[in-house]
């Protein structure tokens, strides 16, 4: 098994160094990149804290201190309070009242509780305004990384910018050579991508395996490897014969990238400033070469936000608004995307026969291949309930498509309805979570139980529901992401959109479905939002 290069550093690290430290070389030396200490004052954080602490003691009598609690002298604090803006911090604020030698000189004016009270107000606002700024500290940081990247027109190329770059860090240590090498993918190569004072020849050569570059393996672990002249090459075995070699890793953030190497003709040590100039060299081609993805990225972003948004278009106007014409029956519909493609849709057109053939269904939620599927399942609605008299067999033939048209796992809930254009009676079928109640006055009931989903089994037999309708009585019919909103809310979630259209069955079909979406989008501020579409017919 090909061990990766933090596998290898691991085992061959305490051979390798070990052999060199024993003989205490002067050709090698190796930098730890440490991040600075942060040397910030507590004035600088506070400004006017000095004054501050001055007024209370001129006011009280007392001394006010608000130091590290790595500097408090206990023995000369008589109370304190943390005053942080951040509980993680090493250097915790505390508000402390002090004498001015641990021991009161003289009986101060106001008494010691008194001071204490006004100090931990002061501490109070101290900790408010530090979690103030540095919230704004971070905000200011999370607006700066939010500046759109763009190409600019009159950019130069990746491999001008890269070249610029190696030049920049050779000529900064006076060197006349240097290399960017990158890893693979599996972290088992380094290969050559761009050099600067070598022939161009070189990035034909074939990949170095990065288990046998001991200097790469180092630099990738986290060190500057300075080579002062030509000893150490049989071990650390640099990519060019030179006299003096400096490699440094190229990093991002997250993942070693690979190694910049500076080469010299000339023998010798390097200052820490010429070292710390090649490491600055590599975080700018870090960057560069993050951009460049990032700029790539945002591109094939920008395109397929683009395209996405057509297909939001065109799913739109796919949704019916119109009602047919007819003295029998009224219809609305509504559909809502918890993203910017919905997996769920409602459909009505009438038939051969002028019959009302309705349908709701939900294909799943959040994605493009929901949106998709559910495209499918209206088509094939739309061709089968042309040539069928009863909603459950044209249900059946949907899931017989649906099954034997998809590679597999692709599902849909969906309730099918037909409504005489003569009498008023309706022939319903269901499959999956697609729920429907027939609602009047008195209240709401279901009219069946869920079925199996189609596209599961091309061998699934549905269920006919017939059901006379009166006068201002409604068809309600509502999606799987509708019911399982309406769950989240509680047991009672159904009940309570069910009692809701009762009490309104004097209102249109297009007032009713406003109803539907208002408790809906009520019950969803209690959940994270869902798929929901849903379907009023309203006898009249």
């Amino acid at each position: 098994m090909q061990k990766t290069a933090t596998d290898w550093a691991i085992e061959t690290k305490q051979d390798a160094l070990k052999t060199v430290a024993k003989t205490t070389p002067s050709y090698l030396r190796l930098y730890n990149e440490t991040r600075p200490e942060s040397a910030s004052r507590l004035g600088d954080f506070w400004p006017g804290l000095d004054r501050l602490c001055r007024a209370f003691e001129h006011a009280t009598g007392w001394p006010l201190k608000c130091l590290p609690d790595a500097e408090q002298p206990a023995d000369a604090v008589l109370w304190s309070a943390p005053a942080s803006h951040d509980q993680a911090e090493d250097e915790q604020m505390r508000v402390g009242v002090a004498t001015a030698e641990g021991r009161a000189a003289a009986q101060p004016p106001v008494e010691l509780n008194a001071a204490v009270e006004l100090a931990a107000g002061i501490g109070h606002l101290l900790g408010d305004l530090a979690r103030a700024r540095h919230g704004l500290w971070k905000v200011e940081a999370e607006l700066a990384a939010g500046v759109p990247l763009a190409p600019r027109s009159n950019e130069p190329h990746l491999a001008q910018r890269l070249q610029a770059s190696l030049r920049a860090a050779a000529e900064a240590i006076h060197g006349q050579a240097a290399a960017l090498y990158l890893v693979d993918e599996t972290t088992t190569y380094l290969k050559l991508r761009s050099v600067w004072g070598l022939p161009q020849e070189r990035l034909l050569l074939p990949p170095r395996e990065l288990a046998r570059a001991a200097a790469d393996l180092e630099a990738m672990l986290g060190h500057a490897v300075v080579l002062e002249d030509t000893a150490a090459h049989t071990i650390f075995q640099p990519p060019e014969n030179a006299a003096a070699a400096v490699c440094v890793p190229v990093a991002s953030s997250t993942a070693p990238l690979g190694t910049l190497w500076v080469f010299s003709d000339r023998a010798g040590a390097f200052a820490d400033h010429e070292v710390n100039m090649v490491e600055v060299v590599a975080g700018r081609i870090a960057a560069e070469l993050e951009r460049e993805m990032l700029v790539a990225a945002g591109a094939e972003a920008g395109q397929l936000k683009r395209q996405v948004s057509a297909a939001e278009r065109w799913q739109e106007a796919q949704l019916p608004h119109v009602s047919p014409l007819g003295d029998l029956w009224q219809i609305a519909g509504w559909a809502q995307s918890a993203g910017e493609l919905s997996g769920e849709f409602y459909d009505w057109f009438v038939r051969a026969d002028e019959s009302l053939a309705i349908s709701l269904g939900a294909c799943g939620r959040g994605s493009i291949a929901s949106a998709l599927s559910a495209a499918a399942v209206r088509a094939s609605t739309r061709a089968h309930v042309q040539h069928a008299d009863d909603p459950a067999v044209a249900v059946e033939w949907i899931n017989q498509s649906l099954f034997r048209g998809s590679a597999g796992g692709q599902t849909a809930s969906l309730a099918l309805a037909f409504a005489d254009a003569q009498a008023p009676l309706i022939r319903l079928a269901l499959a999956g979570e697609a729920a429907a109640w027939k609602v009047t006055t008195a209240g709401a009931t279901r009219l069946s139980l869920p079925a199996p989903t189609i596209g599961l089994d091309p061998e699934t037999y549905y269920t006919r529901h017939e059901e006379r309708f009166a006068s201002g009585e409604l068809l309600v019919l509502l999606s799987e992401g509708a019911v399982d909103t309406c769950r989240r809310a509680g047991q009672t979630g159904l009940d309570e959109l069910t009692s809701l259209l009762a009490a309104h069955t004097d209102q249109s079909a297009v007032v009713l479905v406003e109803l539907i979406h208002d408790q809906l989008t009520a019950f969803a501020d209690e959940g994270p939002l869902s798929d929901c579409a849903a379907l009023v017919l309203k006898c009249r």
